[in-house]
């Protein structure tokens, strides 16, 4: 005699299973978003070492965020400008574009044209300097802009001062497709820079605070990026990271972190106007050379 399952034992099968795949996709979702972590901590790391042997090579300075018209630029405005990001001047001591592309993000497109995408990869990376302390802005009695290496022994605490953290990709902000942004040559790229917590607090020149209605990040003129996860209310640091972003610090070590840790000894609090970002306590603040 054959013997067939029936129709309640079939619709038993199919429940169990639909069962166990409700609990384990969601773990192995949490798995790979695990796994993705790791990848870019480990990228921060490498970035943060070829910043370090930069350094070693330049007379132990921080590298600037950019150099303009140095006759060695990757890319050329159609002004005839040329620029070179942070990015490009540490590459010889990384030699990988992929390093600067963060896994928890969205792969950046290509720029187009005749550019590469090793190029594209160091053009708009996805991790951001922390220009304001390490290749601070000055401006000059005439209003020309400039930049000026900080040695690398200034930091007093180098294991509690952040070199560089994630940040928003080139298709999170509005206005990817139609430029990039910066205060002009002699500055900073700011498509390759994150803001620090209390811009207002910095002795040089800087762009914003963290929070929203911040001007900058948030603005449809300038980067124009308008998602939490992409960096609107942290100066463009980006929370991929299971809500957390990737940071290395100036000794070299890199590890995750939440946004209020990140935001150590100041007032800031998700949601509120970037007005309302203070530095309260210097001693945890993370971001300048004390």
């Amino acid at each position: 005699m054959k013997r067939a399952f029936t129709l309640i034992e079939l619709l038993v099968v199919i429940a169990i299973i639909a069962i166990l795949a409700a609990i384990l996709f969601p773990v192995f979702a949490q798995a790979k978003a695990a796994a993705k972590g790791t990848a870019s901590i480990s990228n921060a790391k490498q970035q943060a070492l070829g910043m370090i042997m930069y350094a070693g090579d330049s007379d132990d300075v921080f590298v600037l965020a950019t150099v303009w018209n140095s006759g060695n630029d990757p890319i050329q405005f159609t002004d005839g400008t040329t620029v070179g990001p942070w990015t490009w001047l540490v590459q010889p001591y990384v030699k990988n574009g992929g390093i600067f592309q963060d896994p928890t993000n969205s792969p950046t497109p290509s720029l187009g044209g005749n550019i590469s995408q090793t190029v594209t990869q160091l053009f708009v990376p996805q991790y951001g300097y922390n220009y304001t302390y390490l290749s601070p802005l000055k401006q000059d009695g005439s209003g020309n802009l400039y930049m000026t290496p900080v040695s690398s022994t200034a930091a007093g605490d180098p294991a509690g001062t952040v070199m560089l953290a994630s940040k928003w990709g080139y298709s999170e902000s509005l206005t990817s497709t139609t430029g990039f942004w910066s205060f002009g040559p002699g500055s900073p790229a700011l498509w390759t820079t994150v803001e620090v917590p209390d811009c207002s607090n910095a002795p040089d020149l800087c762009a914003a605070n963290w929070g929203l209605n911040d001007g900058f990040v948030n603005s449809t003129t300038y980067e124009g990026v308008t998602t939490v996860a992409a960096g609107s209310e942290t100066g463009g640091v980006s929370l991929h990271a299971t809500d957390a972003a990737v940071v290395s610090f100036v000794d070299g070590h890199s590890k995750k972190l939440k946004p209020g840790a990140l935001a150590a000894g100041t007032s800031w609090v998700a949601g509120n106007n970037a007005s309302a970002t203070t530095t309260t306590d210097l001693t945890k603040y993370l971001w300048d050379l004390q």
